[in-house]
């Protein structure tokens, strides 16, 4: 018997150990899938980022292509076949989803087809409700919130959960002016319920690790992106808070919470090893800091003193951080 040489030798039991064994316990970066070949041509990482890019673009452009048709086609219609016409698109489009998973399609198809079906689940929800002269009510939300995130659990478009995240998010942050009798767009005049709605998305991100870690982080990371745009919102913008203070100290608290919020995100991101969350709160430190050098307010702290210590506790933490990694710079 050969056992890899040329001359006949005895065979270990290690030598008549099966092949795919072989495969299975093989270290991973020289494991072979069966299902690619070795002298497959080498894929353009760039590629599927531009798949999905391009899968984005067609789908808004064809939810508003819908929009458009539906306003255009059932001005004549009678009440029934409007609604059919509102509720098919939508199923049409789910039945797209399924088809091109089964026969294995390019995935940016298939998440086109999703998007479709839940922008469209939007558009059908909100005619429905101004052809039956319904109120508009967070109630209205919940069922394309509900519609993406199946969708998005069952095909794992994960991007595509982040907008039902962020439907559940005005949502729930709307029932606590609906039941002070406010009416529920009072959500985009007082952010802090936004803001608390928010944060509790970043809590219970940390609770989807069930789902995968892909999920956690777009959970964590829209619900970073909404917590840092309500500081940014109280912090900038006079009658957007619920305090009942002066406007001016309403801001610098506001102010003053921006500052110690995106320095503790920033750590805890760090700390995460999360370098596009983190990279998200430095934008927005970067916008706060130029939100705060063209409306400078309080005469307290000149704002010469403010950006030099910003600039010297940046200098330390770039210092310290280098220490760490043993690059000192």
């Amino acid at each position: 018997m050969r056992c890899g040489g040329e001359r006949p030798t005895r065979c270990s039991p290690d030598d008549r150990r099966p092949r795919y064994d072989q495969r299975v316990t093989s270290p991973p970066e020289t494991r072979v899938s069966p299902h690619t070949s070795a002298d497959a041509p080498h894929v353009n990482p760039d590629v599927p980022s531009i798949a999905a890019l391009a899968s984005v673009i067609g789908g808004v452009a064809a939810i508003a292509a819908v929009a458009s048709f539906v306003d255009t086609t059932s001005m004549g219609m009678a009440l029934p076949a409007q609604v059919t016409l509102l509720t098919a698109i939508p199923l049409l489009a789910m039945v797209g989803v399924q088809v091109l998973t089964d026969r294995q399609a390019p995935r940016a198809l298939a998440s086109l087809c999703g998007l479709v079906a839940v922008g469209g689940t939007w558009v059908a929800v909100f005619t429905i409700a101004r052809l039956l002269d319904l109120p508009l009510s967070p109630l209205l939300l919940w069922p394309p919130v509900c519609v993406g995130i199946a969708v998005a659990l069952s095909y794992g478009f994960v991007w595509l959960a982040s907008t039902s995240v962020l439907g559940a998010t005005v949502a729930v942050a709307s029932i606590s002016f609906v039941a002070a009798g406010a009416p529920w767009t009072t959500v985009f005049q007082r952010w802090e319920p936004l803001l608390m709605t928010a944060v509790a998305w970043l809590v219970l991100s940390q609770r989807l690790a069930p789902l995968g870690p892909t999920w956690v982080l777009m959970v964590r990371r829209t619900a970073l992106a909404l917590v840092m745009v309500a500081l940014l919102v109280l912090s900038g913008l006079e009658g957007t808070s619920l305090l009942p203070y002066a406007p001016t100290t309403t801001l610098l608290l506001y102010q003053a919470m921006a500052v110690l919020g995106l320095t503790g995100l920033a750590l805890w991101q760090r700390r995460l090893g999360d370098r596009a969350g983190l990279r998200l709160v430095g934008a927005a430190f970067v916008i706060f800091l130029v939100g705060r050098y063209v409306d400078w307010r309080t005469a307290v702290v000149p704002a010469w003193a403010f950006f030099l210590l910003v600039a010297l506790a940046s200098a330390w933490m770039a210092r310290r951080a280098a220490r760490v990694h043993g690059r000192p710079r």
